[in-house]
């Protein structure tokens, strides 16, 4: 049982190593020197992390602007807007309330 298990490990290791190659290589990362290698790893990985929190923040808010937009008589997405919860504090009528 081991060795199998030992042997799957050692496919999973190649496969890795098979992919990185391919980045390497389909980004032309593989012909530069180790300190450019790291500048590009760290510049894609901010990159694709910025994408991946703008996506997670930013797109369910602008899905329900959208639909909200699209559907207006649909009173599904009423509690959506952030002016129904207290609309003289949130939505600034007493707009000094929160200096006191």
């Amino acid at each position: 049982m081991f060795q199998k298990l030992a042997e799957d490990y050692e496919k999973l290791k190649r496969y890795v190593k098979w992919l990185y190659v391919l980045y390497e290589l389909n980004t032309q990362i593989a012909i530069c020197e180790p300190w450019e290698k790291v500048f590009c790893h760290v510049l894609l990985g901010s990159c694709l992390s910025l994408l991946l929190y703008a996506s997670y923040a930013f797109v369910p808010g602008y899905c329900l602007t959208l639909i909200k937009l699209l559907c207006p008589a649909s009173g599904v997405l009423s509690h959506a807007h952030p002016c129904n919860i207290n609309s003289d504090v949130v939505c600034g009528n007493e707009s000094d309330a929160f200096l006191t």
